[in-house]
């Protein structure tokens, strides 16, 4: 017997977040998302309960592009941080959508790490700045950034190495 289900009877369908390059998320609904949030900027843009299809690459492309910190709390940004990141979202991911459009499968992945900017690029010179893209690595992940663009001049802590200096 062959059953069929709507999307949203599916779980995992059903938990997602919404679309950020839908219409109706606007800088008011990325807002209310973000308002009395302790998590970090880059887990909540991962988090596919909060915001739909946004990954591990594409989270450093667009908080590169916002130019904010991985590790800024989500809920400490003010209206103008909170448009900074929603025109951000908009751009790099519609950007992505455009690169892939009409491409072959098979073509996909090489296109979308030719486009980034910080992304898997550790030890390159950001395309912004010229200062070195540097890299914090997790048990699980790792997330790359610019300093100057992104935290001031303050490089962020590798966890991984602050274990083995202990």
């Amino acid at each position: 017997m062959h059953v069929t289900h709507e999307p949203r009877d599916v779980e995992q369908v059903a938990t997602l977040g919404p679309d950020p390059l839908d219409p109706a998320f606007t800088v008011d609904r990325l807002a209310e998302l973000l308002s009395d949030r302790n998590q970090q900027l880059k887990g909540l843009l991962r988090d596919q309960r909060r915001v739909a299809g946004i990954g591990n690459a594409y989270s450093d492309e667009i908080l590169h592009a916002a130019r904010m910190s991985p590790f800024t709390r989500a809920g400490s940004l003010d209206h103008q941080g909170v448009q900074r990141l929603h025109t951000a979202l908009h751009d790099v991911l519609r950007a992505a959508v455009d690169e892939a459009a009409g491409r072959p499968a098979a073509q996909l992945k090489d296109a979308k790490l030719r486009a980034m900017r910080v992304h898997g690029r550790t030890g390159e010179p950001c395309p912004v700045c010229g200062d070195t893209v540097r890299e914090v690595s997790f048990a699980d992940s790792s997330l790359q950034y610019c300093h100057t663009c992104q935290t001031g001049g303050r490089a962020l802590a590798d966890r991984r190495m602050s274990r083995l200096l202990r």
